[in-house]
């Protein structure tokens, strides 16, 4: 079956069941022109954006529609988490070309149910329109946090610790084994952290909650340029330590393997949608013993220098300039 066999408001219908998780504040979701739901008077309002577009975010022939859908959502909720907030409505565009059968759709909303049920999203909606080729899914998300609780890429301050709150690289190298047609028996950890990455939602609010880390951000576009949107934002510059990188030994093991470049894959690609923060030295036990007793991570990775620039001091112990390159669509 396709989409056509039963059309735009058919397939509304067809998605709306099991969108409502939380329906106590909704007054209008799936339905209208606008959805309506209520705030809690004293939050503040988060609101995110995140689009997948296929070709580029994502290849339907290697990806699962189910895991489509998680990460499709999964990358906005990590910008609600690198803010210290709450995720709490979504609404979804998306654009489908006339080739996509019924049941590559019915998985893409099982996999954003899924996701939005572990972390009490309701889907409210969106818009649907045809595409002349690819898939585009576009979800907008609102988070709420306490003003006071809510943490931004300009709070840093030279001599903080720079920390994650999980493993880098992982999903690059599932990347770097999927466009390079690698046998992937054997690395199905690499694939799943690119496929189906998990948000660090809990994380986030247990940070912004103690109110010990003065600045935070996703790692999207990859630990390099995502430390240097906080450098940019607080004026500052960064020394990572290559020996404090966090990675995962199945990663340790692609590199060794195919003899790939590790601190390109783990500080330069991204997606691995971990947090990336820094913290006054005297609060930093206290926000690892904070993470840690939730069942989170903390890794301290380098600190902040007054001096402008990113810098990595190597194992050998020497220090050398490093580019706050990343992901970039347009380079």
């Amino acid at each position: 079956m396709k989409l056509k066999d039963i059309g735009e408001f058919g397939f509304i219908k067809r998605i709306e069941r099991g969108c409502l998780i939380r329906d106590g504040k909704v007054i209008r979701g799936i339905g209208d022109d606008c959805s309506v739901f209520k705030t809690s008077g004293e939050m503040a309002i988060l609101l995110t954006t995140d689009m997948l577009v296929e070709k580029i975010h994502f290849l339907l022939s290697a990806i699962s529609p189910y895991e489509l859908g998680r990460k499709s959502l999964a990358v906005n909720l990590s910008d609600i988490a690198a803010m210290g907030g709450t995720p709490r409505e979504a609404v979804i565009s998306i654009a489908i070309p006339d080739k996509i059968d019924l049941a590559v759709l019915d998985g893409v909303y099982d996999g954003m149910k899924s996701m939005a049920k572990e972390f009490e999203v309701n889907l409210l909606g969106g818009d649907t329109t045809s595409s002349p080729e690819h898939v585009v899914i576009n979800i907008a998300l609102v988070g709420e946090a306490l003003e006071d609780e809510i943490l931004y890429r300009s709070g840093a301050g030279e001599g903080e610790l720079i920390f994650l709150t999980g493993p880098v690289g992982s999903s690059a190298a599932g990347l770097d084994l999927i466009l390079k047609g690698r046998e992937m028996e054997g690395w199905e950890d690499l694939i799943e952290a690119h496929h189906n990455p998990y948000p660090h939602v809990k994380a986030g609010r247990i940070i912004a909650g103690i109110k010990a880390a003065n600045s935070l951000i996703d790692v999207s576009d990859g630990v390099a340029a995502d430390l240097g949107h906080i450098c940019a934002e607080s004026r500052l510059g960064a020394i990572l330590e290559e020996r404090m990188i966090p990675t995962t030994e199945k990663f340790r093991d692609y590199c060794r393997k195919f003899h790939e470049d590790s601190n390109h894959l783990s500080l330069h690609v991204g997606e691995d949608y971990v947090l990336l923060g820094t913290v006054f030295p005297g609060s930093a036990n206290d926000l690892r013993a904070a993470l840690e007793s939730e069942g989170c991570e903390f890794h301290q990775i380098g600190h902040m220098v007054a001096e402008p620039g990113l810098k990595l001091r190597t194992r050998e112990n020497s220090l050398e300039s490093m580019a706050t390159s990343g992901w970039d669509h347009f380079k």
